[in-house]
């Protein structure tokens, strides 16, 4: 015979009472609300470097592009659609400033976020305020114009991109 059934008494419960999943429950909740924050701040700061990383690949690709066709590619900034795109110099023998698109990395264009802003613009040491748009050249043997781009975010830090004129490689500084 059992236990319980010789002394009479019923057998304890095994389960959680509901007081005690309401504090679980508001345990959770503080934990959430009081965490929250950082988790917001963590994925505008992933969608920041995602942009900008998309940028250097654009830029990455350009010279490579550059190198492998033997032709003039540009990487044009309109500030008016935010946005980057490639371009290819079509035939230089017949006209110079002929370029046709080229897709980078398979996409048309790289749009800079509205979060994200461009708070700077050098190409070849001189700054690009207020112009309609901004070319930058790479060219068959490697080199470009030399760039300086300064992304500002909503929060954090700057991040500074630079392209070296004389290689075209790419260093990024926050």
């Amino acid at each position: 015979m059992p236990d319980c059934a010789r002394t009479g008494r019923s057998r304890p419960s095994r389960g959680f009472t509901f007081i005690e999943l309401l504090v679980v429950m508001m345990i959770i909740a503080i934990a959430f609300f009081a965490l929250r924050p950082s988790f917001v701040g963590a994925v505008k700061g992933s969608r920041e470097r995602t942009a900008v990383r998309q940028v250097v690949g654009m830029l990455t690709a350009a010279r490579a592009e550059a190198v492998a066709r033997g032709k003039l590619v540009r990487v044009v900034f309109d500030p008016s659609q935010r946005a980057f795109f490639g371009e290819l110099q079509s035939a230089p023998e017949l006209d110079r400033a002929a370029f046709d698109p080229l897709p980078l990395l398979g996409r048309e264009r790289v749009r800079v976020p509205a979060h994200l802003r461009l708070a700077s613009l050098e190409v070849g040491g001189s700054g690009q305020h207020g112009v309609a748009r901004t070319d930058v050249y790479f060219y068959p043997d490697g080199r470009t114009d030399g760039v300086v781009m300064v992304f500002g975010a909503e929060r954090g830090r700057d991040v500074r991109l630079v392209v070296s004129p004389a290689t075209g490689r790419i260093r990024i500084d926050d």
